[in-house]
């Protein structure tokens, strides 16, 4: 036979760990990569979930502590997809660059068979 324990409606507390911090960006303006990115920045105090919600990506993010701050992690949160946000638009305004430097730096290198003057090593016998 099993007993059953009912609480009253007053008993019952919220843990405010489980209530998730709804938060959501403009797809027409925020990377997902920019999100997932943020949330890996901040998993130490956080988790995470992107759902594509048509026009914005909703994100609900889960406190990892009792204790934590709600306010302040939703703080971190933008600031760190605004942080992620310029960071990837600034690789790819400069990816072309990027590219040509490396393309340029590869061309020269010795085992390519370019730059005729560079210092060759070679061993004694």
């Amino acid at each position: 036979m099993r007993w059953h324990s009912w609480r009253s409606v007053a008993e019952i507390s919220v843990d405010p760990v489980a209530v998730p911090i709804h938060m959501s960006w403009a797809q027409s303006t925020t990377p997902l990569e920019a999100i997932e990115r943020a949330l890996y920045a901040l998993a130490d105090q956080l988790s995470g979930a992107v759902n594509d919600g048509g026009h914005d990506w909703e994100v609900l993010i889960h406190p990892r502590s009792t204790s934590a701050n709600r306010d302040g992690l939703a703080h971190q949160m933008r600031q760190e997809v605004t942080d992620h946000t310029l960071r990837l638009r600034i690789a790819e305004r400069t990816d072309p660059i990027r590219n040509l430097v490396f393309a340029l730096a590869f061309s020269r290198s010795p085992q390519s068979g370019g730059a005729p003057d560079a210092p060759q090593v070679t061993s004694a016998p």
